[in-house]
This record gives C-alpha cells, structure tokens and sequence, in this order.
C-alpha cells in the first residue's frame, strides 16, 4: 500500500514552520506589500528554523534535506504568503543549493556552503536572456578561458532575488556558453559570486509576488577562477535541469497552497455573504465550483508530493529514469499552476467587488501564481516535455 503519512520528524517540522507562518508571515503580508521587501524579521526567522539552505548536506551544518521534506516547508510558507513573494526566496535559494551541493567542486563547497546553510549568504540562478527562456541553446553569454579562470560576459534578465542577493550576499548558478559551436552541448554552469564591480544590476517591477526583487545582470568581464565551474564544463545543459525539476515541484505544492487559502477564504465568506435572502454557498452555481476547485486542489497536491518523491528516489536512490521524472515533474507544474490560478480566480469573483480591491488578500495571490506558469519553465514548455516523453523524441519537431 501507498503511505502517505509524513514521518515524526518531516510532523515536528512542518508544525515548526507552521507556527512561525501564522504568527510571522500572516501579519506582515500588508507591510511587505507596502515596502516591496521582505522583512527582516522573516528572514531572520527563516534562519533561525534552519530553512534558508536546508538541501545542504549536514556536514556542512544544513540539514540535508530531501525534495519531500523541502516540498513540506514550501507548502507551510505559501499557506500564508498570498505574495509568493517569501516562496521564490524559499525555493530558488534551496533548489539551487541543493545543485550546488551536489555537483561543485570540494573547494568550492568548502568555501560558500556553511554560509548557505546559515542563512548568511543565498543562492540564486542567472539563465534567462533578453532573447532566450527556455531556449537555452540560443543564449549569449559566454565564458572564455584564461589559465586558471573563465571571463563572463553577457547578460542576464527577469532574474529572481538581485537586490536580496546584493544586500544579503551570495551568489548565482550561471549559465554560459563554453564553446558556442555546439549549441546546448558547449553550455557550462559557473558560480559567481555577487560583485558589484563587474555584475551590473538593474531592477524590474513585477507584475505580483510583492517583496520579491527581480531584474537584470550584466556580466562585464567577469573573473571566476576555475574552481567556480559547477560539475564538467560543456556538461551544464544536463545538469541544470536538476535544479529546474527541484524548483517545479516546489511551485506545484507552493501554488496548490495558495489556492487552498483562497479557497479557504472563500468558503468563509460564503457562509456569510447573503443574496436574496440566504447565504451565497447555498447556491448550487457557486457550490459545484467549489466542488470543482476542491477536488483539483487536492489532486494537485499529491501530485506534486508524487512529484518530489520521485525526483528524490531517482537522485537519492537510481530509480527511474531523468526523463520519467521530468514527466512527472513538468505535469505537476501544469497542473498545479493553471488549476491554482483558476481557483484563485473565482475565490475572488465569490467576494464580488470587494475581491477587486486592493484590500483583498485573493488579489495578491492572483498575481502571484500568475508568475508560476512562466517560472522556471512555461506551461507551453510543460506540455512539450510530457508529449515528448509520452510519444518520444522522434515525435518532437524540431
């Protein structure tokens, strides 16, 4: 039989960031809002329960932990942040540390992942250009070798945390070019620390996630010693969609949880909101759709779970193949995000004008997933990696 119980610790944990997310994040989402920053109380919390960094392994003082158990605290701190905004921090700042912790150098290790760990510096991901997404073979950034470092030059746009990775420290896992010629087989992975001598930043307004920062890095000859490079060089293309498929199936459950709060409070309000005499959730219009939203979110969820359990047994463990797990991975994403955005959706149409202010906790969330269905991957992308290795690559134009 299936289990899909949490173990005594993954329990302790999630009640753990639970408490933290109902007396930290709740209350200052409005602050946030108005900032356009996370507090610095929250972060410091964060760090205090040991979840900045948490896939560092433990002998680098993190916590080592898997896909699931980071899926669990993902699902506790969207619970509350309708913004997304504290999620992105959460998942890029993990899903790439884990990639870190895995595929770099000892020196390298040695030298950032205790920090990571701590919550002293964080960790981000520089790969979409202005004109390449998920087309990964048409970036321009390159890497030239000198001796013993590369130079980097190239920018990088639409890029997640630039002022909280300024402001806090850290880094980026960077995609380059090493041997331009050979497409996606000459790309190669680089950390590169935040520099603001030769890494020029520049800010970009996000249509939600309030209190994320987001923006532009323009590489200008940028120095990164070789012991930077981040598993083999020209081996990037098949690396890096480890740390992609980490950060999908966070967003699934991140997204999935969202859209259960906005349920939740539209559940509330229809109690209470009376048209004609009686409360609008004795309506069967508006019931069959909560039916509807109900039994997506749900399926969402455990699909997501399904989701990181398979990239963990595949990472941790060789079973399955990468390509099962993109599948997998890639339909928990689709799914996820397009059925939170369309319950986020009517959430807010049941509160009727008042879901249209600013007041109203549905707005925010509206935009917020709205991101994940471009984040890491669009769904158009989703879709072509689970027809692809449904029908096989022969079938795939291109």
């Amino acid at each position: 039989m299936v289990d899909f119980s949490f173990s005594e610790e993954q329990t302790i944990l999630r009640d753990s960031v639970r408490e933290f997310a109902d007396k930290e994040i709740a209350p200052r989402i409005q602050d946030m809002v108005k900032t356009k920053r996370i507090p610095p109380s929250i972060i410091a919390g964060m760090k205090k329960l040991g979840v900045l960094g948490m896939t560092v392994p433990e002998e680098y003082n993190g916590m080592g932990a898997d896909a699931v158990t980071t899926g669990i605290v993902a699902e506790e701190i969207a619970r509350q942040d309708v913004t997304a905004a504290i999620s992105v921090l959460f998942l890029v700042d993990n899903a790439w540390s884990y990639l870190l912790s895995k595929y770099a150098k000892d020196t390298l290790k040695d030298n950032v992942l205790e920090k990571i760990a701590k919550g002293e510096i964080i960790t981000g991901v520089a790969s979409t250009e202005p004109g390449a997404g998920s087309d990964l073979g048409s970036m321009k950034t390159v890497a030239v070798k000198d001796r013993n470092s590369y130079w980097i030059n190239g920018e990088k746009s639409y890029i997640s945390l630039v002022k909280d990775i300024r402001e806090i420290g850290g880094g980026y896992v960077t995609v380059t070019k090493t041997d331009p010629d050979k497409g996606t087989a000459g790309i190669s992975l680089f950390y590169t620390p935040d520099r603001e001598s030769d890494m020029e930043l520049s800010s970009l307004e996000e249509m939600g996630r309030e209190g994320s920062t987001w923006g532009s890095l323009r590489f200008i000859n940028y120095e990164v010693p070789e012991e930077n490079v981040i598993g083999e060089i020209n081996r990037g293309f098949k690396i890096v969609h480890e740390g992609f498929e980490f950060a999908r199936g966070l967003i699934a459950l991140i997204s999935a949880s969202i859209a259960q709060h906005c349920l939740d409070n539209a559940t509330s309000y229809m109690k209470e909101r009376k048209a004609f005499g009686q409360p609008i959730g004795k309506f069967q219009g508006i019931q069959f759709g909560l039916a509807d939203h109900t039994a997506k979110l749900e399926a969402a969820r455990n699909i997501g779970y399904k989701a990181l359990w398979m990239y963990d047994q595949e990472q941790r463990k060789g079973r399955f193949t990468r390509f099962e797990v993109s599948k997998e991975i890639a339909i928990a994403k689709l799914l996820s995000t397009v059925w939170s955005f369309d319950a986020i959706n009517d959430a807010l149409q049941w509160h009727g004008a008042f879901g249209y202010t600013k007041f109203n906790p549905q707005e925010l969330a509206l935009r917020g997933v709205r991101s994940f269905m471009l984040a890491e991957g669009s769904r158009e992308i989703m879709k072509t990696i689970i027809a692809r290795e449904t029908l096989g690559r022969e079938f795939i134009k291109g």
